[in-house]
């Protein structure tokens, strides 16, 4: 098997990333995989009518690899972009793709993806100039944390501890003319000085640490002095770092997550998680794990999106769908994983039904199951006929067509009166019209239409 893995910079031992990339190339030998380091910068990207794989690396003709790992995070360019894009095209396995690098390449960005998906994040505004000091107060209040939009390794961010201070640091940056995008957060007290990073490979959470400042500071940062303990995490966290991973589309992602006055909130992700700190804490063993996950699924097919009831109903009955892979990990044989998910089945079930028969004041708003029963009952699982496309509209109605024909006929087959026999048929006939009337605007016609075609010698 080969890889590459796209590095920006020079290998200096000295910086924080290179050690990393030295753990992919001692883990990649031990496994039998050929994995170069490239800088995408020495690959002569020709865009032409050729669609056949040519591609020359500093004057070299390089042949095709099975897969390979960005690891230029929040510091991609557009150059490195545009490479992982031509590689994409070409049917190359990226981990991370380049769509969702420069996504979560920008925090707001990112935010706004986590936000759309209803997941917990830190208030946020984005800065501007002139700052309304008065609206940022109103909003989110003070202290709060300013941080550059493409900082890294707790670059970039700050604190200011109140109104006078922030009014400071908004007249130095408007009279220094500062280029740099920002945002402004509102500040998680719960969280000073301490949060959880992360590791989620492949949609599942393989390791995680507490990050704690040592100076008091509200930092957390390993890279800028504060220590990681290996940290389990609960559930509803290891869930919501799930939920966070497929909400951007990462493979392999460090997802940071601050404690919460109610729970948790999503800080950042990062699509090149650094990961020393993580192997020092925890002892697990980060470059072995995300290779082996490669191999294992190199050949497997793309999963299709899950569908929103079914993140309901997964939610409901196991506690998210890292609860189910939790379940699939630990059951081995069809038998035993068949039995585990039938009794959380039934307990759903049971659950659900206690629930129902218990008085409002006894029921626990924020449990699982009232999250995700009261998910299902406001409707965001209903299906839209609309946006069916116009083959599987036409399916539908012929299906439909059918069974109430059949339906029709059924009552006369089995002898019973004319007049019951008369009813039933009319109502059993009224069911496609009643399709075709509740259709979104334009679906009759083109619904009539194929039929005639269809019924056409």
């Amino acid at each position: 098997m080969r890889g590459w893995i796209l590095f920006h910079r020079e290998l200096d031992p000295a910086l924080p990333e290179v050690p990393e990339i030295f753990r992919f190339q001692e883990a990649a030998a031990a496994m039998g995989i050929d994995l170069d380091v490239l800088n995408p910068h020495s690959f002569d990207l020709i865009v032409g009518a050729d669609d056949g794989w040519s591609v020359k690396y500093q004057d070299r003709m390089m042949e095709r690899p099975d897969f390979i790992i960005c690891r230029t995070g929040a510091e991609t360019d557009y150059f490195t972009l545009a490479l992982l894009r031509h590689f994409e095209r070409r049917g190359v396995r990226l981990i991370n793709g380049p769509t969702t690098i420069e996504l979560v390449s920008d925090k707001l960005h990112t935010l706004q993806q986590l936000i759309r998906a209803g997941l917990p994040i830190p208030r946020t505004i984005l800065g501007k100039f002139p700052m309304d000091a008065a609206l940022v107060e109103r909003e989110l209040g003070f202290p709060l944390i300013v941080k550059t939009l493409k900082g890294t390794r707790g670059a970039g961010v700050l604190k200011c501890e109140n109104r006078s201070q922030f009014e400071d640091l908004a007249g130095l940056l408007e009279s220094a003319e500062a280029q740099a995008d920002f945002i402004l957060q509102h500040y998680v007290r719960a969280s000073h000085g301490r949060d959880v990073r992360i590791l989620v490979v492949g949609g599942r959470v393989v390791a995680a640490m507490e990050r704690r400042s040592l100076t008091g500071g509200f930092k957390s940062n390993v890279s800028l002095g504060g220590v990681g303990v290996a940290y389990n995490p609960p559930p509803e966290m290891a869930e919501l770092a799930v939920q966070a991973a497929d909400a951007l589309e990462l493979d392999v992602t460090g997802i940071d997550i601050l404690f919460d006055e109610d729970g948790y909130r999503i800080c950042e992700a990062n699509s090149a998680p650094g990961f020393q700190g993580l192997e020092r804490a925890s002892g697990f063993d980060v470059p072995t794990a995300i290779l082996e996950w490669i191999v294992a699924t190199q050949d497997a097919p793309r999963q299709a999106p899950v569908p929103a009831e079914s993140t309901a109903l997964a939610e409901l009955v196991f506690g998210g769908r890292s609860g189910l892979r939790a379940i699939s990990d630990r059951n081995t044989s069809y038998r035993g994983f068949a039995r585990a998910v039938g009794l959380r089945m039934i307990a759903a079930g049971l659950g659900s039904i206690v629930h129902a028969l218990l008085p409002g004041p006894l029921i626990d708003r924020k449990g699982r199951i009232s999250l995700g029963l009261q998910t299902l009952f406001e409707g965001r699982v209903r299906t839209n006929l609309s946006s069916l496309d116009d083959a599987e509209q036409e399916r539908t109605l012929l299906v439909v067509l059918g069974v109430a024909i059949w339906a029709a006929i059924l009552p006369w087959l089995a002898g019973a009166e004319a007049m019951l026999s008369g009813f039933l048929s009319v109502l059993a006939l009224a069911f496609p019209l009643l399709f075709l009337l509740t259709a979104p605007a334009g679906r009759v016609g083109k619904s009539v239409s194929s039929l005639l075609k269809t019924d056409a010698p």
